[in-house]
């Protein structure tokens, strides 16, 4: 019984420094993401006819989970579909169903820096641009050389407005060194250095998501991050909007042309045999002269 009465006892005083302990203990990381598109330009045409697009995002996400606000530095390349081309893929949140309404899949790698842009951690980036300017994400990140453990997984959403800002939320886990905290407290509010030397220490090479074997014929899908022309570029773009790819027909400029070209020859071959014509009677009438 006292062993008893003593167990009861050490639990009673055990119990409030464990509750204590569970209530400090961080929850599920799910920052919201906010962000502007800081980057875009056409870069290609993939073999089906589809635009691509070289894309990079500028978004932070905030504090959670005991994980300060962090910024997250996306490079990639966005390839547009078009009706004709447009592939059947898996929702990336919902891997059972498949993608309704995609417009584009964006593909590339994902970058954790402080406020000054120095890189604390590398991962990849995918991304489904629906038609409705939604978008579904999923970004892995990994530990240093040469173990590359994963130490973070995101999923979640985020929209893309009119005026080139994005925002959203992720969930997922992310664990980031006691260094790497310290350091993002440290240089908080400390101005960044350019985007094209951050995106300098990875190469993303672009991925062919299109249907094989098909030449689109139809202009790309709008999925947000496309701007036709007489719209404007979301703010701090320099890119320029994808031209609509050129079909297999002859345009009517290039009919008229090769038509005035034959008219020409056949005039010259007129010449030709109306002046041979005329070099014999010349020579006899010099002949009796």
């Amino acid at each position: 019984m006292k062993s008893i009465a003593f167990a009861a006892l050490a639990v009673l005083l055990l119990l409030p420094s464990a509750l204590a302990m569970a209530a400090s203990a961080p929850g599920p990381y799910s920052p919201s993401m906010h962000g502007v598109v800081a980057g875009f330009r056409l870069a290609g045409v993939e073999p089906d006819g589809d635009p691509l697009d070289q894309v990079v995002l500028q978004t932070k996400l905030s504090s959670s989970a005991g994980v300060p606000a962090v910024n997250m530095i996306v490079s990639s390349y966005l390839e547009n579909f078009k009706p004709d081309t447009t592939p059947v893929l898996p929702d990336l949140l919902h891997p059972s169903t498949v993608a309704r309404n995609l417009g584009g899949f964006l593909q590339g790698k994902a970058l954790l820096t402080d406020d000054a842009g120095n890189v604390l951690v590398l991962g990849s980036f995918l991304a489904e641009a629906f038609l409705d300017n939604t978008n579904h994400a999923v970004a892995t990140f990994y530990g240093p050389a040469p173990a590359y453990k994963t130490i973070g997984r995101l999923r979640g959403t985020f929209s893309l407005n009119k005026n080139g800002s994005l925002a959203g939320a992720l969930q997922g886990n992310l664990r980031l060194t006691p260094s790497n905290k310290q350091q993002i407290l440290r240089t908080r509010g400390a101005h960044m250095k350019p985007l094209k030397q951050i995106i300098s220490v990875v190469t993303v090479v672009p991925h062919y998501y299109g249907t094989r074997g098909v030449k689109g014929s139809g202009p790309p899908l709008h999925t947000g991050f496309t701007h036709p022309k007489g719209s404007s570029n979301p703010a701090g773009t320099s890119g320029k909007s994808p031209s609509k790819p050129k079909g297999n027909g002859i345009s009517v400029s290039t009919w008229v042309a090769g038509g005035a070209a034959l008219l020409c020859l056949l005039l010259a071959a007129g010449l030709y045999i109306v002046e041979r014509r005329k070099a014999p009677t010349g020579k006899s009438e010099t002949a009796s002269l």
